[in-house]
């Protein structure tokens, strides 16, 4: 298995291993796909690029870099209720998403979201693109040291030490410039353009109290930047971006198949010849691999391309579940030790039964404690096509086949089954039992140090891993043809050997830790991204 209030404006112009525990702490979207409504100018007539000028199509992602050190955020969430393209001369041109995407920043970080496709944009020239931004609610570990508060109409204290999740207040009307604005948009177009988020320049703790401010009062300091798509990855031709890692409930018309999540909206795009299908982790379904593995109602988990024309083509499917089931995927935050059967996470993501789900009342950013089943079905680990079991076998049973938490590590990913459910109190966080967990992908940012392809080492990783930002891990990529299954995604590096190491770095891997926290390699890295 796997597993708003006020508005502000944000504005684009321009332009291995010795490792030891740090000291314990208290435990405690993706998108609907969008219909884009355009206007430019009163609809009693035309004032903007007029005439027989054509139109363009944009293709949109985000992304997300440089978390802050502290506090240690596990959740970052905001919505989208506008994009607008403003003309050099004229009236902006704006669309509006119906319902309002929402966006988990935190799995940005090595993962691109798709805001929209803007079909028929007037040819012209345009000078800047602004989103306007929901609210954003924060789960985090308040690793400073000092409590934090909430100065909004939703109040909030969070001691050292504790996992909270505030809604902060949002000051400013952004103005960023960076390239590649201004740019031109020619009859006909077909162009991409990626939306960098960053995170560390968005929040604010001044005095104990955390504000979200869209714009920076330091010069040169901005919240947005812009790129253009594709950037040096695995992708070729007409090929915009990666959607990777989507999960959702499959409905299949020929070869469009639909991925319906609660969390992250709904995608649809189609299989290739090109398309990579991959057992499940339980290798009981798709064993044998083939376009036979896509079957309605199943819950499965995407990777899509995006292309020029707004398309998306699916470059790997693999079915996680026969059926929706009750299933809540989260980062792993606390491990009680006295009975090596119960853990916290924090949710990420979630898939619910498709009749009388029992998690319904469970967001993304929710806590949610763990209970373990005495005799658990399985502890499984989702591969997705990586040749971690085949060629790291010692430490792929670090995890796969266990039955209590020895086996789990603060700062893993994993996707439980909910066999029972109690709903969160004022006293205490949501909890539930389940019967199978399965290792599924990490998402984080650390620093690299240095790279002897097909490994480089990383420290400076978050702090709710619990372990010292000092302390290296070895990270294993997969060499092969970019694009094929079971390779290492690359962005904005052409090879290992390239990575910068003054820069940090973004990875999506599987946390594959042992008992002494001696493992090496330790992450198996399905995406490493650098800006």
């Amino acid at each position: 298995m796997f597993l708003s209030r006020g508005e502000r404006k944000l504005t684009c112009h321009g332009g291995h291993m010795n490792r030891s525990k740090a000291l314990s702490f208290l435990p405690v979207l993706f998108f609907a796909a969008l219909s884009l409504t355009a206007c430019s100018g009163p609809k009693t007539g035309c004032t903007l690029n007029c005439g027989s000028g054509g139109t363009a199509t944009v293709s949109l992602t985000l992304v997300s870099d440089a978390p802050p050190a502290s506090p240690s955020l596990l959740s970052y969430k905001v919505s989208i209720s506008q994009v607008t393209l403003t003309p050099a001369t004229g009236t902006a041109f704006t669309f509006t998403p119906n319902p309002a995407p929402v966006l988990e920043l935190m799995r940005l970080q090595s993962d691109s979201v798709l805001v929209g496709t803007l079909l028929n944009v007037p040819a012209g020239n345009y000078s800047s693109m602004s989103l306007s931004l929901g609210s954003p609610q924060i789960t985090f570990l308040n690793n400073t040291s000092a409590t934090i508060t909430n100065a909004s109409s939703v109040p909030g204290t969070c001691v050292v030490g504790a996992i909270c999740t505030l809604s902060p207040s949002v000051s400013g009307q952004p103005h960023v410039s960076t390239t590649p604005f201004p740019i031109t948009l020619s009859a006909n177009a077909k162009i991409g353009l990626g939306i960098d988020f960053n995170l560390n320049n968005s929040i604010t703790v001044t005095g104990g109290i955390m504000t979200v401010t869209f714009t920076p009062t330091t010069v040169g300091t901005n919240v947005l930047s812009a790129f253009n798509l594709p950037r040096n990855s695995s992708l070729t031709g007409s090929q915009l971006d990666l959607i990777e890692d989507f999960v959702g409930v499959v409905s299949v018309s020929g070869q469009n198949v639909t991925l319906t999540s609660p969390t992250r909206g709904t995608i649809t795009a189609s299989t290739t010849t090109n398309t990579a299908f991959d057992p499940d982790p339980s290798g009981s379904l798709c064993a044998s691999p083939s376009s036979a593995c896509v079957v309605a109602n199943q819950v499965a988990s995407v990777d899509a391309i995006l292309n020029s024309d707004g398309t998306l083509s699916i470059q790997e499917f693999e079915p996680l579940l026969n059926a929706a089931k009750d299933v809540v995927e989260g980062t792993v935050v606390a491990i009680n030790q006295s009975n090596q059967a119960q853990f916290t996470i924090v949710t990420t993501d979630k898939v619910p039964a498709a009749t009388g789900s029992l998690i319904g009342g469970l967001k993304v950013g929710d806590p949610l404690t763990v209970n373990i089943a005495l005799n658990p079905n399985s502890f499984l680990v989702d591969t997705k096509g990586l040749m971690v079991r085949q060629n790291f076998a010692n430490v792929y049973s670090n995890f796969a086949g266990a039955t209590t938490t020895a086996a789990i590590h603060a700062g893993q990913t994993v996707a439980v089954h909910v066999t029972s459910f109690t709903a969160a109190t004022a006293a205490a966080s949501a909890s539930c039992n389940t019967d199978t967990v399965t290792l599924r992908w990490s998402r984080f940012t650390a620093t690299p140090t240095t790279q002897a392809s097909p490994t480089f080492n990383v420290n400076g990783i978050p702090a709710y891993f619990n372990i010292t930002p000092t302390s290296l891990f070895e990270v294993e990529t997969f060499l092969g043809t970019p694009g094929a299954d079971g390779v290492t995604n690359l962005e904005g590096i052409a090879d290992v050997n390239a990575i910068n190491d003054s820069k940090p770095i973004a990875i999506r891997a599987l946390y594959l830790e042992n008992s002494t926290n001696s493992a090496a390699p330790v992450f198996f890295a399905a995406k490493v991204r650098q800006h």
